[in-house]
């Protein structure tokens, strides 16, 4: 009996851990009001795979983030005006006391996932990529397809729409104005699980 007890209790705590890592992620993409905002990205990326995303307004330039340990992550930082992305997945693995879990949001609707004024902070990202009306080269200062610009000086791109398939990416963070998924789940895993 007790030792029954003590696997309920372990599993309650790596769910409970889990959900507060979740947590912290969907409030950092669903009410991000003051765009672009400076926190510390956690100490590892996290996995966003989609079918498909088409992007209206998308402008690109490097930069780095600081994690909560103070070490500089090199980033490509990736602002889009407007996004619909088809079969998203998000997931993070979390490493806890008790192992590793990992957490997955995905959108089960054939809807797209909607999210406006959306900031990226990528690691790595492939998938097969489409511009139109593209601009490379361009001062990151004076970048306006979305709204978000660079340093002086910085080497910047831009393009009026985007479509990336087969989209996976490594990202340190997200933001959005909106962040909107319909007929949406939320899973917590035993191990490293991510999305495929």
């Amino acid at each position: 009996m007790k030792r029954h007890s003590g696997i309920s209790v372990r599993r309650f705590t790596a769910v409970f851990l889990a959900s507060l890592l979740l947590g912290a992620g969907t409030v950092a993409t669903t009410t991000a009001a003051d765009i672009p905002v400076s926190f510390a990205v956690a100490g590892s990326p996290f996995t966003v795979t989609a079918q498909r995303l088409h992007a209206d307004g998308a402008t690109q330039f490097a930069s780095f983030r600081k994690d909560a340990g103070g070490s500089r992550r090199p980033v490509a930082v990736v602002g889009i005006r407007h996004a619909r992305i088809v079969g998203l997945c998000q997931s993070a693995v979390a490493h806890t006391p008790l192992g590793a879990v990992t957490l997955v949001i995905s959108s089960r609707s054939e809807q797209p996932v909607r999210a406006e004024d959306m900031v990226l902070d990528l690691s790595r990202l492939t998938g097969d990529m489409t511009y139109e009306s593209v601009e490379m080269g361009r001062d990151a200062a004076t970048l306006d397809g979305s709204g978000f610009t660079g340093p002086a000086g910085a080497h910047g791109q831009q393009a009026r729409s985007l479509t990336i398939t087969d989209l996976r990416l490594s990202a340190w963070s997200l933001m959005a104005g909106t962040f909107s998924l319909t007929d949406a789940e939320m899973a917590v895993r035993r191990g490293e699980q991510p999305c495929a």
